[in-house]
């Protein structure tokens, strides 16, 4: 039986079959929902990644639309437990990196990997990927990337292994979601539902973090450098809150009795509040209102009037809660900048990211600081020091001192394409992947979220889903 007769034969299989309907109905990212879940609490992060690694496997085997994998990708940004962080502020375990572990990992990956690039190459060779001024644009910022810290006198092999790295994942997820996703009337309210099952894991972790960890709240405030978990900080948790709020404004526009998912929007901008990440607060704020607007737009007739209604009444919430906690309020905003100065130290490192793109206007410093000492921007103390590049928690400052000019160039290139793409044709299904992309650069104003590469791989998503909807002029 040749490789063609297997094929066929795979492709009218009713195992086939039911495994293409279970991975493309709605109720696939609730499972995957409650097996992180578990697996985040029983420490099972093997089985987690084996789960996420089969059923990846399975979509790039069995589904001829691949946007059941989109909810892999978003997932995996939640994978690693507590119990098995190995990050600085966590246990510091060296689970991932026991051999038992490790083999294991290696070998679910591969297949996952594997199966991602044979679709990849598939897409390009059947001539479903379309090279686009946007890919081409993509290309540029990735060479840009690839060439940061050129000539500089600072200069480590590490910048350009870290630029191949992030560039690899930003074009090969770009050209693969552009070549294999078969867009319908459902695939956009599907996205949605793994937004919103990724929004009730992570609230749902967070939930638990204020019922269970020890010293969270002193004397009627909350220690936000404690809300940690195996996956990231306060302020990752934060990204991923903001990134879920258009999805609930989409689901309430799509669904004729859709108010009830105005109160899931209210929850999840609530839980941007609980986090306690500010960048989450201030930008979750202005996605929300933004998304609001956006739905009584879209809305008519007796539905707008009951949405607008429901709004209001939020408002009139809102308004009650200033007047109470108008010191509390006048008090946060007040001190948003101090904190950016004295807190977080946000100025501080722009700063250094600007002094860096003016010391190399051209090609920047480089994404990594091998002199740095300890206290200075670029320094990284235990088993990170040589994985985590200096960051300047701004996405222009970061290409600037990175990459210069050139970087900057193409960055402004590439951001004005996604911005005429949409402009191109404007329907309430880009409107949400337009809305759920500013939401993501928005936090990366104050973070480095998009130069890491699991956000990196939502990102690349997300552009690639206003490419492949572009109406074509």
């Amino acid at each position: 039986m040749g490789l063609k007769a297997i094929g066929e034969y795979v492709e009218k299989s009713k195992v086939t079959h039911i495994l293409r309907r279970a991975l493309s109905s709605y109720f696939f990212p609730l499972v995957t929902a409650c097996v992180s879940l578990a697996c985040y609490y029983l420490g099972w992060d093997i089985v987690t990644i084996w789960y996420m690694c089969i059923c990846g496997t399975a979509i790039m085997v069995c589904c001829k639309d691949v946007t059941p994998v989109i909810c892999i990708f978003l997932f995996l940004n939640i994978l690693v437990s507590l119990k098995h962080s190995p990050a600085y502020m966590g246990a510091a375990s060296d689970y991932f990196v026991r051999p038992a572990i490790l083999g294991q990992e290696i070998v679910a990956v591969a297949f996952f990997a594997g199966s991602v690039i044979f679709r990849l190459v598939t897409g390009i060779v059947s001539r479903r990927f379309k090279l686009t001024p946007m890919f081409f644009g993509m290309v540029a910022l990735c060479v840009a990337f690839a060439l940061s810290g050129l000539f500089s006198t600072r200069y480590t092999p590490l910048n350009l292994m870290y630029g191949l790295a992030l560039s690899a994942t930003l074009l090969g997820i770009f050209t693969f979601v552009c070549g294999n996703i078969q867009i319908d009337e459902k695939t956009f309210i599907r996205i949605a539902f793994y937004l919103v099952a990724l929004f009730a894991t992570v609230a749902f972790e967070l939930l638990i973090a204020y019922c269970t960890y020890d010293g969270l709240i002193v004397n009627g405030k909350v220690v936000r450098s404690l809300l940690f978990f195996g996956w990231g900080t306060y302020n990752q948790m934060g990204m991923i809150l903001t990134l879920t709020l258009p999805a609930w404004f989409y689901l309430a526009g799509k669904d004729k009795y859709g108010t009830a998912y105005l109160v899931g929007a209210l929850l999840n901008l609530l839980a941007c509040y609980l986090c306690f990440s500010r960048q989450a607060m201030l930008m979750g704020s202005v996605i929300f209102a933004a998304c609001a607007v956006w739905l009584l737009i879209w809305d008519k007739g007796r539905k707008r009037i009951i949405n607008a209604s429901v709004m209001a009444g939020i408002l009139v919430i809102a308004a009650i809660i200033l007047g109470v906690k108008h010191k509390d309020v006048s008090y946060f905003f007040s001190s948003f900048w101090d904190a950016l100065e004295t807190g977080s130290g946000r100025i501080a490192i722009w700063r250094d990211g600007l002094r860096n793109f003016l010391t190399k206007p051209v090609f920047g410093v480089g994404f990594y600081n091998p002199a740095a000492e300890y206290g200075d921007v670029g320094y990284f103390s235990g088993n990170l020091s040589y994985s985590i590049p200096r960051m300047c928690h701004n996405t222009v400052l970061q290409i600037v001192s990175a990459c210069g000019l050139v970087g900057l160039i193409t960055y402004v290139i590439h951001r004005t394409q996604t911005v005429i793409s949409f402009i191109n044709n404007i329907t309430h299904e880009r409107v949400f992947i337009a809305m759920t992309l500013a939401a993501l650069l928005l936090v990366c104003l104050l973070d480095n979220h998009i130069f890491y590469f699991l956000p990196t791989i939502v990102y690349a998503v997300l552009v690639a889903l206003l490419s492949v909807t572009e109406k074509k002029v």
